[in-house]
């Protein structure tokens, strides 16, 4: 198994335990019910995958032909990365809102960290209509 794998089903599963953590917060109990024996799956997952050694072969979900198959495009895939995790991005993202909340133009903020005013303005409108949505406006 790549170094690839595990690092990305860690991530699927922070993802997944804050989509539990949110809906306790937001009093969704049910919904987090739902996700707790994922989680729990998928810690177990994760665990198993950095305890096999590099070279074993792929079982389960992972061995399926269709999966495969899934993987070998990603892997080939012509799109580039500008970042090299979930976690950089978010990081960026809160950047870009930092910037935008001390009065930094859309531009300024784009030619600081090397992204498209498209994306510093996508960015901050999503943050925008977050926030909105939170304050139920």
């Amino acid at each position: 198994m790549s170094n690839t794998i595990p690092g990305l089903l860690n991530d699927t599963l922070n993802l997944i335990q804050l989509a539990r953590e949110t809906a306790l917060a937001q009093g969704k109990q049910t919904q987090a019910s739902r996700l707790t024996p994922v989680v729990e799956d998928l810690r177990n997952v994760v665990n198993t995958s950095r305890e096999q050694p590099a070279s074993s072969s792929p079982t389960g979900v992972m061995a399926q032909d269709d999966f495969r198959t899934l993987l070998n495009v990603s892997k080939v895939s012509s799109m580039p990365v500008k970042s090299g995790s979930v976690q950089s991005s978010m990081e960026r993202n809160q950047m870009v809102v930092a910037m935008s909340a001390g009065h930094m133009s859309e531009l300024d903020i784009a030619r600081q960290l090397g992204m498209t005013r498209e994306e510093v303005h996508t960015v901050i409108s999503i943050h925008q209509k977050s926030q909105n949505n939170l304050r139920g406006v």
